[in-house]
């Protein structure tokens, strides 16, 4: 029974992957939604200059 948790265990421990690698993708991630929500602003901002609305 034993052997069965300590077996059960490394492989549960084999299959997460590292800290560091979590916080890379999540960093990849979030660095590519801010660029995804500045595109979409942008664009934003160029159809309503293109339409006569200007902001402050």
């Amino acid at each position: 029974m034993a052997s069965q948790q300590m077996e059960h265990a490394q492989t549960t421990k084999a299959a997460s992957p590292s800290w560091p690698k979590r916080l890379g993708w999540m960093a990849l991630i979030w660095s590519a939604s801010v660029l995804a929500l500045g595109f979409t602003a942008g664009l934003m901002r160029l159809f309503m200059n293109a339409l006569g609305l200007h902001g402050g």
